[in-house]
């Protein structure tokens, strides 16, 4: 039964957690079937190992959900035999590789969404259990990979995320603010330059990315060339994930670990980390409940809510900032993936 035991929490281990609004139910509902009838396990050493699954569930589920969860299981018709997974083991020697979930035709209840967490420190370790990594980790996962010269790394997010003819607006210009504990940052001001891709794209290869004292900005999502609202966005492709509130290893941590389609990962030359997040929403309506949803289900971890709109700016890979710097004030492109899954990085 030891071993037994071991197969399945290695094929689990191998599944994607549950996210709430992201088919939760459907991801936790497989790891149970998986459990109680590909591996013929008892309800008690199912439940023991869902437990342990359920570590990596936003937000994890409750003891109840996950004995409703087996019990559910166990009573299912399934359609291969009971012990199909010991079978396929037996044959090659270990368990295959978690398989993807079927899509479910019927309306989805929504799992009940965990409220922002007093200390993200603390719920980003427990999240994370043992698992660290660093710049590098990412730099070698990532399919595209950055130059030795991180001034040229905008014309490759450009290039790499954004189709011909497609607007993409940049911003150097900015006004100096004080925080409360007397930090001074840079915040973007002004409606910045718009430029076609290539365009853009021909002049960050030749000069590299624009910059100022306070670094410089993209906007991640396309726009008209006729302004730089919500209204301006032509196509509610990405989405930003960041946090302050969490060490930068932590952060680093956390967005390789979560199951998100992440298209980029650039440090912002400060205490940040910036993510995008592929949506790929039909209308601004659908990006704002998405992105409001994942942001929401994250703030526990110390992701900040803010980030609700699609003319949202995100840092510019390849310029460099001064005012708020921490090290070169370097803003690095760290991931690049133009055809991300939903599932962790690393």
């Amino acid at each position: 039964m030891l071993a037994i035991l071991e197969r399945a929490r290695l094929y689990i281990s191998k599944c994607p957690a549950a996210i709430s609004g992201q088919g939760g139910h459907d991801a936790t509902f497989h790891v149970a079937a998986v459990l109680v009838q590909g591996f013929a396990l008892s309800d008690s050493d199912a439940l023991m190992l869902l437990r342990e699954w359920n570590g990596s569930c936003l937000p994890p589920w409750s003891e109840a959900e996950l004995i409703h969860k087996i019990s559910s299981a166990a009573s299912a018709q399934h359609c291969d035999p009971r012990g199909y997974l010991l079978r396929d083991a037996n044959k090659s020697g270990t368990p295959h590789a978690c398989p993807l979930r079927p899509r479910r035709t019927g309306p989805r209840a929504e799992s009940v969404v965990m409220p922002g967490n007093a200390d993200p420190v603390g719920a980003a370790e427990k999240f994370l259990k043992d698992f660290r990594c660093g710049e590098a980790e990412w730099l070698a996962a990532s399919p595209v990979r950055p130059g030795d010269d991180p001034k040229f790394d905008g014309a490759l997010l450009i290039g790499a995320l954004y189709s011909p003819g497609e607007l993409v607006n940049f911003v150097t210009e900015y006004v100096e603010a004080t925080e409360k504990g007397g930090e001074v940052k840079a915040r973007p001001v002004g409606k910045g330059i718009t430029l076609g891709r290539d365009a853009l794209v021909a002049r960050f290869r030749e000069f590299g990315s624009d910059s100022d004292r306070g670094g410089a900005w993209l906007r991640m999502n396309p726009v008209d060339g006729r302004g730089i609202a919500d209204a301006n966005v032509t196509a509610f492709r990405f989405a930003l994930l960041e946090s302050d509130r969490l060490p930068l290893e932590l952060q680093l941590s956390v967005f390789a670990k979560l199951p998100l389609p992440l298209a980029a990962l650039l440090s912002s030359g400060g205490r940040s980390v910036h993510a995008w997040v592929k949506v790929d929403a039909r209308d601004a309506g659908e990006y704002r409940a998405t992105v409001n949803r994942m942001l929401t289900i994250l703030a526990r971890l110390g992701v900040d809510g803010k980030n609700k709109n699609p003319s949202r700016l995100s840092r510019l890979p390849g310029a460099r900032r001064s005012i708020g710097a921490v090290g070169d004030g370097a803003q690095r492109l760290l991931y690049l993936n133009a055809q991300p899954e939903g599932r962790s990085i690393l």
